[in-house]
């Protein structure tokens, strides 16, 4: 009878979760403490019916998406999406996961990380006159919540400093039922959702929006145009919060990032050189907390004559990307610099620091004056940098030499 050895004891046991590259020479920021491995096949993988047989089941093509869920001897268990979109399992060798896949943060991506922000009703060209209200809930014209993130894309809220939470909306008028906020065990989840500069907050259940009145009562109305603008005063930098996005998540692999005629997606994709987008998508949500759109960072590039084909992102796209989202996403363009002591100032003060090393860009979102290193987010690891998809503490040594020598700081502050 064949033993097989459960994931979670595997990762345990053999330090496998807490090392996600075996090139990685750093310790890393955080623990993605997922229950998975989660990573791309950078090359052609080849897939076995089982753990004891050369039966070869099926070659995944690159840029294909797989999850470890178990392991057996030198063998893991994984989990893909075939050619007609069904999930499959199969069974690869651990020396060819190792060599042909690159692993990443396989964490739902959030609209905006958790945390306190200050709320700023924001209606526009509403004509809607169905607004439940309670006359108890006045509140000033902005307010501060902490939101909690509950998956799909859903919340629940909390009166920052207080054990109030929202609930879920009543579909009543009469005070005594309708009083927004109540105990953890009477909070509502809500669906949070982008419009483009603004975010909707809506109940799940009755499907509608939190809103404000003239006189800054809080209700719930039927109105689509009841948006709110969210801003942090601080770093999203909380160890539940850390996340690198890498430019290899299957998600996006191989999205096209170009404007030549011929979109060919096998070199021109993310996955080869969209570190300069990604590198902006690191440094605005450890920034701001909002998780910035990809796509719509390289079609602007793209648009704008910043995207040099065959290789990357001009530097100049960081400042044009604050002026054209920095008021969507609460950044702004704090300079650039080659100094590391102008650089802790400016982490101490707030901002993100987009890094240019030797063909390549990353993030630094933080600093820590007792260790004396600097908290790496790398939007696609090699070995020569050593660095991993979990972020990395680094010294001003490491930064000043070899694949992580960096060359300029391009800094992005809060607004």
């Amino acid at each position: 009878m064949k033993k097989h050895i459960f994931l979670g004891i595997l990762l345990m046991l053999t330090g496998f979760f807490f090392i996600p590259s075996k090139t990685s020479a750093f310790q890393h920021a955080y623990e993605s403490k997922s229950e998975f491995i989660y990573a791309l096949a950078r090359n052609e993988l080849p897939v076995y019916y089982s753990d004891y047989s050369n039966d070869l089941k099926t070659v995944l093509p690159k840029y294909t998406g797989v999850k470890v869920i178990g392991s057996s001897g030198s063998w893991y268990e994984i989990q893909y999406t075939s050619k007609k979109g069904g999930t499959k399992n199969g069974w690869v060798t651990r020396d060819e996961f190792h060599s042909d896949c690159l692993i990443y943060d396989g964490r739902e991506k959030q609209p905006f990380s958790n945390g306190t922000y200050q709320l700023s009703f924001c209606e526009e060209n509403s004509s809607d006159s169905s607004f439940a209200m309670n006359t108890s809930s006045i509140i000033s014209d902005n307010f501060a919540c902490s939101f909690k993130y509950a998956g799909n894309n859903r919340y629940t809220i909390r009166k920052a400093g207080e054990e109030k939470y929202l609930k879920a909306d009543t579909l009543s008028n009469t005070p005594s039922s309708n009083e927004l906020w109540g105990s953890k065990q009477e909070a509502g989840t809500f669906l949070i959702t982008r419009k483009k500069d603004y975010y909707t907050i809506c109940d799940e259940t009755t499907k509608r929006n939190l809103s404000q009145n003239d006189g800054s009562i809080l209700g719930f109305t039927t109105d689509s145009n009841a948006v709110w603008r969210l801003t942090r005063n601080k770093k999203a930098i909380e160890k539940e919060n850390l996340q690198v996005f890498v430019q290899f998540d299957p998600v996006w692999a191989k999205h096209h990032y170009g404007n030549e005629t011929t979109k060919d997606t096998d070199t021109n994709n993310f996955c080869t050189s969209g570190c300069g987008i990604f590198a902006i998508v690191n440094a605005i949500y450890s920034l701001s907390g909002h998780f910035p759109d990809p796509y719509e960072l390289a079609q602007y590039a793209s648009d704008k004559h910043y995207r040099i084909e065959d290789c990357g992102t001009d530097s100049s796209f960081f400042k044009a990307a604050a002026e054209k989202f920095g008021y969507k996403y609460g950044f702004s363009y704090d300079g650039s610099g080659e100094s590391f002591k102008e650089l802790k100032e400016k982490l101490k003060e707030g901002d993100t620091a987009i890094i240019y090393l030797p063909g390549h860009y990353g993030t630094i979102v933080d600093y820590n004056a007792k260790k004396d290193k600097y908290l790496l987010m790398d939007p696609h690891y090699l070995p020569k940098r050593g660095t991993s998809s979990f972020g990395d503490w680094v010294s001003q040594k490491d930064l000043e030499e070899g694949a992580l020598m960096v060359q300029t700081f391009f800094y992005y502050k809060a607004e």
